[in-house]
């Protein structure tokens, strides 16, 4: 005896994951068996459990174009937050889409994309600029990057200049956004490193 599986409608049936029992019986002859009630239950109260423990929650938050997003529960470590802006440009140097990621944790910037950047400057207002060189994931060194995430938390003015293989892209954002995000990040709770 072959056993039977029933799917609830919300999974588009059985039928829908393959006929994977009665293979030769006549599709008139299949008939799902209603759930019982318990069953139901059971699974109501555990994804609302589920929906409810702060542990599995992502608070986000965006601010311009900027997004800030949190895992775990209010009042953990802010390692579970990073800030992350995504740029891009269509012109007479083709086309990108990039995005700069800040983990504040360890205080590590990155720019990763499309096209693969191999090379990525990065300036704050005046402040000296900071260089990563890498074929896919562009991280800039762990002690560069701390002091432009000082400096993000002040400035007016980001330059980046993104080099791929064949183009070089130049952008110019404000670090607004990110300030909105810090600022949410200690609402939510959460304690920043050199807080």
């Amino acid at each position: 005896m072959v056993p039977r599986v029933s799917l609830p409608a919300c999974f588009g049936g059985a039928d829908r994951f393959g006929r994977f029992w009665q293979s030769g019986r006549a599709r008139a002859h299949r008939m799902r068996r209603p759930y019982r009630p318990a069953v139901v239950l059971a699974i109501a109260v555990a994804a609302l459990l589920r929906a409810a423990d702060p542990a599995s929650a992502t608070l986000k938050f965006q601010a311009d174009e900027w997004i800030t997003e949190c895992g775990g529960s209010p009042g953990g470590r802010a390692g579970d937050c990073s800030i992350t802006v995504p740029f891009w440009q269509a012109g007479y140097a083709g086309k990108g889409s990039f995005a700069l990621v800040v983990m504040l944790d360890t205080g590590n910037i990155g720019i990763v994309g499309q096209p693969l950047p191999v090379k990525a400057v990065l300036r704050v207002d005046g402040n000296p600029a900071i260089e990563c060189r890498a074929t896919q994931y562009c991280i800039f060194p762990s002690s560069q990057s701390r002091a432009i995430v000082r400096e993000l938390g002040a400035g007016a003015l980001i330059l980046i200049d993104v080099f791929t293989r064949k183009s070089h892209f130049a952008f110019s954002l404000t670090p607004k956004g990110y300030q909105a995000g810090i600022a949410q990040i200690r609402a939510w709770g959460y304690p920043l490193p050199g807080d």
